[in-house]
């Protein structure tokens, strides 16, 4: 049976915190949902979390699929240019600046330097578990569940 991964990431995709704060989210997260594994991750600079390529992509300010070649080649221009520090990108739809955070993915996927991993929990990560590392840290956490790694 595969593995099921669930991530929490900051929706500030530049966050980084302190060992010590990372490992007190551990243990809060540890109390909240039973898992074979909990554990952090943070990196120098923001990554692509998610599950590989997303389905389907939509822009949040017009709500039109968004191109997934488009997509790919900007991903690869942020990389080489900034290692993803400046998601913004005006969007091919409708001409306004949009965040890469902040497109609608299908399955959700993210950025983020920072990243909290809940390996085949037994008891669901849910919007309760989510706010509580969100109130840890005082910034918003979302989450990103991804099958085999």
């Amino acid at each position: 049976m595969p593995d099921h991964f669930v991530r929490l990431i900051p929706c500030i995709h530049t966050y980084r915190t302190n060992e010590n704060s990372a490992r007190a989210a551990v243990e809060l997260l540890k109390t909240l949902v039973e898992a074979e594994e909990v554990a952090f991750c943070q990196r120098d600079s923001a990554a692509f979390v998610g599950c590989g390529a997303p389905e389907r992509i939509v822009c949040p300010r017009c709500g039109a699929a968004v191109d997934r070649a488009w997509w790919r080649e900007k991903l690869e221009e942020m990389e080489r240019r900034d290692h993803f520090f400046i998601l913004e990108q005006e969007m091919p739809c409708c001409g306004k600046e949009v965040s890469f955070n902040q497109l609608k993915y299908e399955p959700p996927c993210g950025f983020s330097a920072l990243e909290f991993t809940i390996k085949n929990p037994k008891t669901p990560v849910t919007q309760e578990v989510i706010d509580r590392l969100s109130g840890q840290f005082g910034l918003l956490f979302r989450k990103v569940e991804t099958g085999a790694s």
